[in-house]
């Protein structure tokens, strides 16, 4: 008997890191300001299963540089079977993007470690509390 909700697989989908300051960025004073956005898409696949895409777009400035811009696409596919409308859209933007959501917050920080960047410690998100879907900037 199939479990009703199910984790497939979870993977980077996509990841782009980039410091156009490069060497100069580390001369001067670090005083960040930091813009995370946010976004959230699903599409189903058929066998009732659905790709989840959770999107971050981080940009970091710094003494009116940018140190570094960094996108990451997290993407799970999750079985969902004998939910209704409703139920569904609810797992698929709350709890799909919650399982997904510290498996970015691991790969910005591993990437921003590489870069010799400091960590970027990303708040905690109630993605349940945020629907329906989500769109958020900080």
């Amino acid at each position: 008997m199939a479990q009703p909700f199910t984790i497939r697989q979870i993977y980077l989908k996509d990841l782009s890191f980039q410091a156009p300051a490069g060497a100069a960025i580390f001369s001067q004073e670090w005083s960040p300001q930091v813009k995370v956005d946010m976004k959230l898409g699903h599409s189903a696949l058929g066998d009732s299963s659905y790709e989840v895409v959770l999107t971050m777009s981080i940009v970091a400035t710094s003494a009116g540089s940018t140190a570094f811009m960094l996108e990451i696409l997290q993407a799970g596919v999750f079985q969902l079977v004998g939910f209704d409308d409703a139920e569904r859209e609810r797992i698929l933007t709350g709890k799909c993007p919650g399982i997904l959501y510290p498996y970015a917050r691991e790969t910005v920080d591993a990437v921003l470690m590489k870069g010799r960047f400091p960590a970027l410690i990303l708040d905690p998100i109630d993605f349940e509390a945020n629907q329906p879907g989500l769109t958020r900037r900080s």
